[in-house]
């Protein structure tokens, strides 16, 4: 080690010591042109803003006289300009989040049809679909993380008339009204459509648009549903001759598990045809983690309802949704709670659609 070390000093205080050095000698005939690294500190120091306004200690250009230098382990202010942002973080690159599609509910058909609409969830049917609801959670849900892990729910019947679409529209409202859960109601039956009888001004495009291949995204097809904001729609779609293929085929089975992956707060109820009448609900029992087959009083015999149960035995989880059934005086025991509904008559009573 030497008696005098070596100065610790930066770059702009280095090349002010050389300026003063060679103004108090004079300027030579042979000028050293400044390096490249002394050229960047001058336009640093030049350009910032406390150039305007230089720290104490800082070298400062006399107008009569030469520079004077700084003292030693003086500390210059330098303030460099901002970097710009990447071009992601942008705001004139940023992409612009689309509206929402939205779609409104018809309330006039709900209630011509009996339905539950969500101005009144305290009704005897709300009650009745919220019972069927809780057993369906319990499937739906993984007991520790309480995700919605087998979200895919098929809702079909023996044959057409049964109360499929009844059931499966209620149950998506019944579902929509719980915190934290999020429902996707899809009409699969692409043959006779007839979730959108309940929507005003149903768009024409839908499912089989997105299976075809003419919309590429599930976004192109997905309706946010105004009145109830938990709840989206996916229509039927473009009548086409090959719509029964389009939903047995393997784009229908990538949409299900791409819908059933992606959303962990998701249900997803799909309206699909009678079994006795096509072919497509069983192949869709494949696709799907839980299947209810709605059964009407008084309208489906034994033997069709174990041939459609047999077509549908690829879905490990099936249950049976009693529709239509005769009535019977449950005013007595909802009553007591004060759920405020009378009950019902045969004046009051609404024909349950048939699909």
């Amino acid at each position: 080690m030497t008696d005098n070390p070596r100065e610790s000093l930066n770059l702009v205080e280095r090349m002010a010591k050389r300026m003063a050095a060679e103004a108090a000698q004079g300027v030579s005939a042979h000028p050293v042109a400044p390096s490249f690294a002394e050229r960047v500190a001058q336009k640093v120091a030049a350009g910032s803003p406390a150039a305007t306004q230089p720290a104490q200690g800082a070298v400062i250009k006399s107008a009569q006289g030469p520079l004077e230098s700084l003292p030693q382990n003086a500390a210059v202010a330098v303030t460099s300009l901002p970097a710009r942002p990447p071009v992601a973080d942008r705001a004139e690159d940023a992409p612009v989040n689309p509206v929402a599609k939205q779609v409104h509910l018809d309330f006039r058909a709900l209630r011509q049809n009996g339905m539950i609409t969500p101005d009144n969830i305290s009704s005897a049917l709300s009650n009745e679909y919220r019972a069927i609801k809780r057993k369906l959670l319990q499937k739906v849900r993984d007991p520790q993380t309480r995700a919605a892990t087998n979200n895919l729910v098929m809702i079909t019947s023996s044959l057409p008339g049964e109360g499929k679409t009844f059931s499966s529209t209620n149950l998506a409202l019944s579902l929509a009204a719980e915190r934290g859960l999020r429902v996707l109601l899809i009409d699969a039956d692409v043959i006779r459509p007839s979730v959108g009888n309940v929507f005003v001004s149903p768009p024409s495009e839908g499912l089989t648009d997105l299976l075809s291949g003419k919309v590429k995204q599930v976004s192109d097809v997905l309706y946010r549903c105004a009145d109830v904001p938990n709840l989206s729609v996916i229509f039927a779609g473009t009548p086409r001759r090959n719509s029964p293929e389009l939903i047995s085929s393997g784009q229908m089975a990538n949409l299900c598990r791409e819908l059933s992956t992606r959303y962990p707060d998701r249900v997803v109820v799909l309206d699909t045809p009678p079994v006795l009448a096509s072919s497509e609900p069983s192949i869709l029992a494949t696709y799907v983690h839980q299947l209810i087959m709605v059964v009407a009083s008084a309208q489906t015999d034994r033997h069709q309802l174990r041939k459609s149960l047999e077509a549908v035995s690829a879905c490990q989880n099936v249950s049976l949704l009693f529709n239509k059934a005769p009535r019977w005086n449950d005013a007595e025991y909802y009553g007591y709670y004060g759920y405020g509904y009378a009950p019902r008559t045969a004046s009051s009573d609404a024909t349950a659609p048939q699909s």
